[in-house]
């Protein structure tokens, strides 16, 4: 059997979510608590969680396109993968304050294409959004994609023809 964890964070179930409890208690003589903790080991057990971390060389980053900014002169847009993930990042010409690091790259996002398709909100499809200030830092998950990208684009960027 499982060792049991008592949580001290309550929470409040809406008056019909207590009715049908208590029906169903009513009819199968099981507990009330009982059934919140089938409800709650059924749901985990429908979630496909994919938690394992990569191993940073076992992610493939690459560059898909690369184009000039119309608005900044002499900075670029760089867009690519990095695995089932897309990122984008604007690289200035020169080392900027609102940088990254106080560096080049003022603007970078990783998202899932996927997550975007089914929402179609760039923000809430993001793992990570750097937009001269961090708006969404890289998680646990999430941090290998962001150093192989970081190192792509370091390297792009130390490129003396740059």
């Amino acid at each position: 059997m499982d060792r049991q964890r008592m949580f001290r964070k309550t929470f409040t179930l809406t008056d019909f979510q207590l009715r049908r409890l208590q029906e169903l208690s009513e009819l199968d003589m099981m507990d009330m608590e009982e059934h919140i903790r089938k409800a709650v080991d059924a749901y985990i057990k429908a979630q496909n969680f994919e938690l394992r971390v990569p191993a940073q060389k076992d992610i493939v980053a690459k560059i898909k396109k690369r184009q000039d900014d119309a608005t900044i002169s002499r900075a670029f847009w760089v867009n690519g993968n990095v695995d089932k993930f897309e990122f984008s990042a604007l690289i200035l010409n020169a080392p900027a304050k609102s940088g990254m690091d106080k560096g080049r790259i003022s603007k970078l996002a990783i998202w899932d294409p996927a997550v975007k398709k089914k929402t179609d909100n760039l923000i809430a499809s993001c793992i990570m959004n750097y937009d001269r200030g961090w708006d969404i830092r890289p998680g646990k998950l999430a941090q290998p994609y962001y150093d192989k990208v970081r190192d792509l684009l370091d390297e792009l960027i130390a490129q003396p023809k740059l």
